[in-house]
């Protein structure tokens, strides 16, 4: 298949859609950016997908969501860029302003072991996050590999700093918070006869002075190749936070489709 000519404006658009959507970085208060993590190739590689449809008319709305990761692998060294962001709006205002970047940088020790080292910016007005930093290290470790199935661990330590917006949150909730928090991750994956590939990927993520301060978020999802260069992508997310504000529920679930395009 000699598809890599026409990949070239998609990918742009895909990148420009997300760097150049109404302002607010982010996505929900824990991402999920090892979904967007391709197996190590030597080299450049890219993986984006990107969506856009609107009306105008009897009504005015549009919607535009893009995300994915660019990186190069040369050697140990493995540096990328992972981004995504989604923009909802109608005539009056906008309904939803996700957006996050996350540089991300890894040293491959091993077939098996590699560091995760990150700086990650988001911001969600649909959580009431104007700004969240993150700032984090740790290892992962391969503990189970067979010709279809793999189990990695990891865990690290992450700084976190967040700015809630005031107007949008319950009287007396606080708007300023830090933490230090634990980066614990576990990635499962089967490959199924077809080819295509059942994920599964759980955040652990609690204060380490106050284990009661806990994130969660645990996403299952299924990767179905359609060509060389195209997958669907078909996941449900549930998120939970046992410390959000006062207006908000402690638990998220999301179901989401996509198409994702691949260059290596």
């Amino acid at each position: 298949m000699t598809c890599r000519p026409l990949l070239a404006p998609l990918l742009l658009l895909a990148t420009l859609g997300t760097l150049l959507f109404p302002h607010g970085l982010a996505a929900q208060t824990i991402l999920n950016t090892e979904r967007f993590q391709l197996s190590e190739v030597d080299g450049f590689h890219l993986s984006a997908s990107f969506s856009m449809n609107g009306d105008r008319g009897n009504s005015e709305v549009l919607n535009i969501a893009s995300s994915g990761i660019v990186g190069v692998l040369a050697g140990s060294h493995w540096t990328r860029f992972i981004f995504g962001g989604k923009f909802l709006s109608n005539e009056e205002r906008s309904i939803l302003d996700n957006r996050f970047g996350q540089i991300r940088y890894s040293y491959i020790f091993s077939d098996r072991t590699q560091s995760f080292h990150f700086v990650q910016a988001q911001r969600n007005e649909t959580l009431r996050l104007r700004s969240r930093w993150l700032l984090g290290s740790g290892l992962r470790h391969t503990i189970v590999e067979s010709e279809r199935t793999s189990l990695s661990l990891g865990t690290g330590l992450m700084g976190e700093w967040e700015r809630l917006n005031a107007d949008a949150v319950g009287e007396g909730d606080p708007t300023e918070s830090e933490a230090l928090r634990m980066a614990n991750q576990a990635i499962y994956s089967f490959e199924l006869a077809s080819g295509a590939r059942i994920l599964n990927i759980l955040y652990f993520q609690p204060d380490i002075t106050d284990f009661s301060d806990l994130r969660v978020l645990n996403d299952l999802g299924l990767v179905v190749p359609v060509t060389e260069h195209v997958r669907l992508t078909l996941s449900v997310e549930w998120r939970r936070d046992t410390r959000p504000p006062s207006e908000l529920g402690k638990d998220d679930l999301t179901f989401s489709m996509s198409l994702g395009i691949d260059v290596r």
